[in-house]
């Protein structure tokens, strides 16, 4: 080949090469890009809701995970805080109380979105990086369906301490005020002050509803040996705030299903890692509602509270 084939072909090579550089650089920026697209998971405990949870939310996010489990220690979570931070992932993912509060309160560069969490602001979990799905239920949404069920109510009665926030206490009163109900409400200072409370309650009111308070629904034997047994006894219906509480007497519960809470979890995390900001997007509460009812308590109950069961609703019919 002559010299001036040779010269000729010379820069057409190193086009070739400048092409092949460019593009080998751009193929690495693009795999450092999808490989850091990594959301880190933190657990609060290692339990089956949370795993059902995180189950639904693989179902609709497709990026790699890595989860941490702080085995409900907050000392251990501020560790697994601290590696998170420095492996700088595109998201943090809490689940439970426990793992949203360390979070949010220790990162403020990295979105994050909680699940699985009842009363987010009392635990002081918030932030503009701060989104996710709590697992309370509307009042207003709550209250619609207890009036579908028992149509004829007129008294609700419900017992906290005094430590728990009159937000919600407000609340009820304002929503029940609208439907011509009247909210009966007993405050205690300890649980010695239960069985007087539920017994004086009972004999006011057309059902009692069970709403989480750290005194008076902390204990799962106050709930079922004091609380049900009594209202059971003067067949007032006990409104319970999960489905283990209907299992042990209580007459319904409004619940959402753990799986469908991670998949509603899921579909706020694609948004933000497609590019919506975490602030953005407010707090969401459960969007599938279902309702359980224990089959030998509306038996016990009908013949003097008349109930509407909707054909949808799930009957526990007991072991």
């Amino acid at each position: 080949m002559n010299t001036k084939i040779r010269a000729f072909l010379r820069p057409k090579k190193r086009i070739f090469l400048l092409i092949t550089v460019s593009t080998t650089c751009l193929f690495i920026s693009l795999t450092s890009s999808l490989s850091a697209a990594e959301i880190a998971v933190i657990k609060s405990k290692n339990i089956e809701p949370f795993n059902l949870s995180l189950k639904g939310f693989k179902e609709v996010v497709k990026t790699d995970l890595k989860t941490n489990d702080m085995e409900a220690n907050l000392k251990k979570g501020l560790i697994i805080i601290k590696k998170i931070k420095s492996e700088k992932p595109n998201l943090i993912l809490g689940l439970g109380a426990k793992a949203a509060y360390i979070a949010s309160n220790n990162v403020k560069d990295i979105p994050i979105v909680y699940s699985m969490v009842s009363d987010p602001e009392r635990y002081k979990i918030s932030g503009k990086n701060v989104t996710g799905v709590k697992l309370d239920i509307p009042l207003e949404k709550q209250f619609k369906v207890f009036k579908e069920v028992m149509p004829n109510f007129k008294k609700i009665g419900v017992i906290l301490s005094k430590d728990r926030s009159e937000v919600i206490v407000n609340n009820a009163r304002s929503i029940l005020k609208n439907m011509g109900v009247e909210l009966v409400l007993a405050r205690i200072t300890s649980k010695k002050e239960i069985p007087s409370a539920v017994e004086k309650i009972l004999s006011e009111v057309d059902f009692l509803w069970l709403i989480f308070d750290p005194l008076v629904t902390a204990s799962p034997r106050i709930i079922q040996e004091i609380i049900i047994f009594q209202a059971l006894q003067k067949r007032i219906p006990v409104i319970g705030f999960n489905k283990w509480s209907v299992t042990k007497g209580a007459l319904l519960s409004l619940y959402s299903e753990y799986e469908d809470i991670g998949i509603q979890t899921g579909k706020i995390v694609n948004r933000i890692l497609q590019g919506e900001m975490a602030s953005s997007i407010p707090v969401e509460s459960p969007d599938q509602i279902k309702l359980f009812f224990n089959e030998k308590v509306i038996a016990r109950v009908s013949s003097k509270i008349k109930l509407n069961i909707p054909d949808n609703a799930l009957i526990w019919e007991g072991e």
